[in-house]
């Protein structure tokens, strides 16, 4: 029993210094420097960020046809309830870089039971 106990406070308290991390960061330095638009391909935006975590297709309002689009995201969370999300969406006209949204955020996440 003593034991247990014991097993569970050291499980207990490696969770509290726990932080997940979901992804990796994009290197926005890396697009914004090395990047040109309608001149960069798809191999370049390979070789600068690496492979996305997810690709699909985009309608913007002011294009007349969709784009492919891939997306790279970093989500970072701890004990705390403290969440970091960091989201780079880069677009492409055919197999050119036509332009990129960058989006972070950090949030407070409530427990809902």
């Amino acid at each position: 029993m003593v034991k247990m106990r014991l097993v569970l406070l050291a499980v207990l308290t490696l969770i509290a210094g726990c932080t997940i991390k979901i992804g990796s960061m994009p290197d926005t330095l890396a697009l914004q420097s090395q990047l040109r638009q309608h001149v960069s391909t798809k191999a370049d935006v390979l070789r600068v960020l690496g492979p996305p975590r997810g690709y699909g297709m985009g309608f913007l309002p002011n294009l007349p046809d969709s784009r492919v689009t891939w997306f790279y995201e970093y989500v970072e969370a701890d004990i705390s309830q403290r969440m970091q999300l960091k989201m780079l969406l880069i677009f492409f006209d055919g197999e050119r870089y036509s332009g990129h949204l960058w989006f972070s955020s950090v949030e407070k996440a409530e427990i809902i039971k």
